[in-house]
């Protein structure tokens, strides 16, 4: 398992951790798309409305 951060920097670790495990060791993941690099398949349907609404007044 490898980890990226913004710096470059590469972090190994194994491949067997759970998202808890990782979590427990002090570890923040984050999981997007590159599909998706706003985040907008994953906002409730009051943020889709808000953002809606702002394109609309744009």
């Amino acid at each position: 398992m490898h980890f990226h951060n913004a710096a470059g920097q590469v972090m190994r670790l194994a491949d067997n951790l759970t998202l808890k495990e990782l979590h427990d060791m002090g570890i923040e993941l984050t999981i997007s798309e590159k599909v998706d690099p706003n985040h907008e398949l994953w906002l409730s349907d009051e943020d889709i409305d808000a953002l809606d609404t702002e394109k609309k007044d744009a």
